[in-house]
């Protein structure tokens, strides 16, 4: 189930010509002696061809493609360096940005994990996307002692603001009010604030 600002995000985006034969999607696992899972099919036939674009490079959802610039046609490009999690590309995009899922359906970015599925990953960036229907937004950089400090209060003063259907075990978001964002992640904290604002979390001013 997507959430209405999902919908309306899929919705804004161009979808291209994509690869939806089913036969074809297996037949292309087989010959690589993979296991087609149900999310990895649910994947193709709900996001492929859809398409975003970051600093002017094209990244192009779909584990097969019938044209495609960085991966084989009508091929499954995968990293079976770890036999136990397979890693399968979701996107035709530099190899340098290396972007999969495993059997499971988590999505990977460089390798690490950074959501549960591939359509909360579409959550947040729909997310962001519907914020910045509203006004301009800008990064805040947050020192190290203010991502420490929001690491320890985030179980309690945080938790409120909690938007859960953008966050999972992999990333939690928060909203403290209407005019500031903060994205929690094991590896680093990130934070937006409207732009030409002045924000305040807990003692510290953003």
């Amino acid at each position: 189930m997507h959430t209405k600002t999902l919908t309306e995000y899929l919705a804004s985006i161009p979808r291209r010509p994509y690869l939806s034969d089913e036969q074809i999607i297996k037949s292309a696992f087989e010959r690589n002696q993979l296991r087609l899972t149900e999310a990895l099919l649910d994947f193709q036939l709900q996001y492929a061809g859809y398409h975003h674009q970051f600093y002017g490079e094209f990244f192009v959802y779909g584990i097969l493609h019938e044209e495609s610039v960085h991966l084989p046609t009508l091929d499954v490009d995968f990293d079976d360096e770890n036999p136990k999690n397979i890693l399968y590309t979701c996107m035709d995009c530099r190899p340098s940005e290396m972007r999969a899922l495993n059997e499971k359906g988590v999505f990977y970015r460089d390798y690490t994990p950074i959501a549960e599925s591939f359509t909360k990953y579409l959550e947040q960036r729909a997310f962001r996307w519907k914020l910045s229907q509203r006004t301009q937004w800008e990064a805040v950089n947050l020192a190290e002692h203010v991502q420490d400090a929001i690491k320890e209060e985030q179980p309690g003063k945080l938790e409120e603001f909690i938007v859960a259907e953008v966050s999972d075990r992999y990333a939690k978001v928060y909203q403290p009010n209407q005019d500031l964002v903060i994205k929690s992640m094991p590896e680093q904290i990130t934070a937006w604030k409207a732009a030409g604002t002045r924000q305040q979390l807990f003692y510290f001013e953003l």
